[in-house]
Order: structure tokens, then sequence, then C-alpha cells
């Protein structure tokens, strides 16, 4: 039994490992607490779209407005869409013009203490400036995130979904372009949002722990099956030669010490946040055009 349960014992520690980890998420979902809407202290009044640009018909900001109000809920983010078309060179910011619509985006949910939990709480901006920058000739956009959302989307996150919603656009697009981009934007979300926890939990199903540690062991048995039927190599005349044993001594001798000392630079970059100049965190992503 003994010489059984050491055969088999990494695929028992595969196991046991995955087991683990399948409750640990669990229970660490299990007690997340339900989040409901609590902000009474914003301006916005439930509205979701602020169409500055006039990129869109009416019926279109409603139908935007009523998609937004949906992914709020599943994301527990207050969520807003801004479009400008102006330059934001006096706008008394300091930075490049590539962070010029983030500082705006930043300040409008400042402005508006926006938040799906509380003030300055959970939140999301988006905001597509049409205006080209003399400067660099550029359309910027912004997602601006705070919170849960900050947690949640990563830098990376927000520019890859700018990047696929707003791929079509261009000088010649018209209100229904702007629309379906508008509109992929907000339906990205949730699926970057439910990209970490909500996937894990998926993944990390007693199904499929069963059939990932089966196969491990299969494996592992097939390669240790294997190795033990090779041929045998010693025999009864292996160390004899002319009638007389024949054993080579072999032996590493110490001559020196060496000692190399290499120093390994190390980055310490990353997609953090910022504080706005209201002096709130956010975080959020870029894109241009």
């Amino acid at each position: 039994m003994k010489q059984f349960l050491n055969y088999f014992k990494i695929p028992f520690i595969l196991i046991a490992i995955m087991a683990v980890v399948c409750i640990g998420v669990r229970i660490y979902k299990s007690g997340d607490t339900e989040i409901t809407w609590t902000n009474e202290d914003t301006d916005l009044n439930g509205v979701n779209v602020f169409d500055y640009a006039e990129n869109l018909t009416d019926a279109q900001e409603k139908e935007l407005d009523e998609l937004i109000a949906s992914i709020e809920e599943r994301t527990k983010c207050d969520i807003a869409v801004i479009t400008l078309d102006r330059t934001l060179a006096f706008e008394g910011y300091n930075s490049q013009p590539s962070e010029w619509v983030m500082e705006y985006a930043d300040d409008f949910a400042d402005e508006h203490m926006m938040g799906y939990d509380k003030a300055y709480g959970n939140s999301i901006v988006f905001v597509d400036n049409l205006h080209r920058e003399e400067r660099t000739g550029r359309v910027y956009s912004w997602i601006s995130t705070s919170g849960l959302a900050m947690q949640k989307l990563s830098r990376s996150d927000c520019e890859e979904i700018m990047d696929i919603a707003l791929a079509d656009l261009s000088d010649d697009s018209d209100d229904d372009d702007y629309y379906a981009a508008y509109s992929n934007v907000i339906r990205l979300l949730p699926s970057y949002f439910e990209g970490g926890s909500a996937k894990a939990l998926n993944v990390l199903k007693p199904l499929y722990i069963a059939i990932f540690s089966l196969a491990v062991a299969l494996i592992y048995v097939l390669i240790n099956w294997s190795s033990k039927v090779g041929d045998k190599t010693t025999r009864s005349t292996t160390y004899v030669e002319n009638g007389r044993p024949t054993i080579t001594h072999q032996g590493d001798v110490f001559l020196r010490k060496s000692v190399s000392k290499v120093k390994i630079e190390t980055s310490s970059g990353g997609s953090g946040g910022h504080i706005s100049s209201g002096g709130h965190s956010h975080g959020g992503g870029g894109h241009s055009r």
C-alpha cells in the first residue's frame, strides 16, 4: 500500500492543490457583498449620455442610455458616455495632448460626484473627442475608472476595449457608425470586468478538476511505466575484464572558489492609477486615431 501511494504521490498532490484552489475561490466569491445603488450625491439624475458633439440622434441617445443602465446593474458602476468636438488645449491642463482627454474624463467624474455605491465611488467615464488636436493631428479617447472599476479594468483592458470598438471610426463616420462604436464600448465592459474571478469559477468546477487530475495521473503513469521497461544495462560481467574485477573510481577535486555578482535590473512600471486635480484616485486607458 505504501509503494502504491508513493508511486501516485504526484497526481495526488496535484488533485489536492486543485481542490484547495477551487474551494478557496468559491469561498472568496461567496463572501462578496452585494453592491446596491446608494449614491444620492450625484447630480446626473440617471442621465448617462452627454452628446456634446451631436454624433447621435435622439433615438440613439435613448437606446444607448438604456443599454448603459443595464450594464451598470451588471458591473455595479456608474457609467457615462461623453462626446466632444473641441480642442482641450485651453482647459488649463498642463499635460500633453494625449492626456488632456484623460484629465477631462477624471474631472467630469469628480465634479458630478459619480459612483454607483457612493460619491467618488465605482464609476466609468468614456470620452470620445472628435477634434484633431493641432499639435499631433490625432483624435483622442479615454476610459476613466475609479473604485471597483479601477480594480477590475487595467490600462491595457481599457485600451483594448477601445481598439476593438472604435476600429472602424473615421472622419467620414455617420451617426450609425458612432452609435455602433459607443454601444460596443459599453457591451465589452462586462466581459473584461468578469475576466478574473468569474472566469476562474467557470474553470474551477469539480468536473473540470476531475478530468484534469485524471489526465495528469494518466500521463504520469504512462511516463513512469515506460521508464521502468528499459534494457538491463548491468550484467554479471560488466565489471570483469580478463577474469579480474575492474572498477574505475571517478571524483571531483575542489580547486578554488570563485563568486560572480551580477545586478539584475527590474522595472517598476505598471498600469497603476493617478490622482486627479480634484484629489481622487483614477485609472483607465487611452486610444487615438
